[in-house]
Order: structure tokens, then sequence, then C-alpha cells
């Protein structure tokens, strides 16, 4: 009668533990592909947060996404591009230092703008 009961109790741990188990692997979410399947080179106006996902296992290239300040969807930014490179280093840095990856947003916004000029031809003055 107690070889039984001991049967019974180690086959109930054995339950337990593998339904713990399963739970905690259930919970953690892991892409199993790229998130961004396609991505702009640009991203015009201001954006309020951005994620970076490095290259891994699941995805051979690094991946920004960028949540828009207006609407706040969530758009993939290149990496080849200018911007996407520019925020990619910048990230890459704050991750180095320990600092707030936020300061790259803010990076983005002090770009000097260009003034579009008007090209007047200067007239001969005849008198």
């Amino acid at each position: 009668d107690s070889l039984m009961n001991r049967k019974i109790i180690k086959t109930a741990f054995i339950l337990n533990v593998s339904k713990h188990y399963i739970q905690v692997v259930e919970s953690q979410y892991v892409p199993k592909t790229c998130q961004c399947p396609q991505a702009k080179i640009r991203i015009k106006g201001p954006f309020s947060d951005f994620k970076v996902t490095p290259k891994g296992p699941n995805c051979l290239q690094d991946e920004i996404i960028v949540i828009r300040q207006k609407n706040y969807n969530h758009v993939c930014l290149s990496t080849e591009g200018r911007q996407g490179k520019r925020l990619l280093k910048c990230w890459q840095s704050t991750q180095k230092d320990g600092k707030d990856s936020k300061k790259c947003i803010h990076r983005q916004d002090q770009k000097p703008r260009r003034r579009n000029r008007k090209h007047v031809k200067s007239r001969k003055v005849t008198s």
C-alpha cells in the first residue's frame, strides 16, 4: 500500500513540474521570422519611440521599429538608409554606455534644415 502511495505521489509531482514548465515556455514570445518584411528608407515626421531588434537566429538583419508620434503607428525603418544607419549607430552607443536610447530620437529632431531659396537671376541694368 505504501509503495502504491509513493508511485502516486511521484507521478503527481512529475505532472505538476511538467505543467509548470509548459506554462513558462508558452508565456515567452519568440518571433520565428523577421518582424519587418518591408521597411521604409525614410520616415517623415516626429516619432515618439523606437525599438531595435538585433540580428539573431530568427532574423539575419537588425530591425528598427519606429512609433510615430502623430498616430502611434509602428513603422519599420530600413537599416540601409541614412536615417536608419544614424539611429542604429546611436542606439548601439547608448547600449554600450548604458544611457537612455530616447536621446537618439531628439538627435534626429536637431538636424539642421536647409532653406529652399529661389534663385533669382540678376538683371543687367542698362541706361
